[in-house]
C-alpha cells in the first residue's frame, strides 16, 4: 500500500479502511504491530485452515505407521478399542 493519508476529522476512519483493504482484513483475523519511534509495521498472522492442519497432522501419522510398520488392521483394532 503506498498511499499518503493526512490525518483530519475523517482520517482515523480512512486509515483504518485502507490498511483493511490492503490487507484483505475480515473479521476474526489477528494482526502483529511492531512500532518504533516514527513507524509502525502491521503484519497479518498467517495461520492455515483448520482442514490444511488436518491433512499435514494425517500424513505426518501417516508416514509413521509406515516407519512402524503399522498396517490398517491395527488402525481398524485401535478404532474399535477407541469406540468402546
Amino acid at each position: 500500500m503506498d498511499k499518503l493519508l493526512r490525518l483530519d476529522k475523517r482520517g482515523d476512519s480512512r486509515l483504518l479502511e485502507e490498511i483493511k483493504k490492503s490487507l484483505c482484513l475480515k473479521f476474526d483475523d489477528e494482526l502483529f504491530l511492531f512500532s518504533g519511534k516514527d513507524y509502525l509495521v502491521i503484519k497479518k498472522i498467517q495461520r492455515p485452515s483448520l482442514s490444511e492442519r488436518f491433512k499435514s497432522l494425517s500424513k505426518k501419522v501417516e508416514q509413521r505407521f509406515k516407519k512402524e510398520g503399522l498396517g490398517k488392521d491395527v488402525v481398524d483394532e485401535a478404532v474399535r478399542w477407541a469406540r468402546k
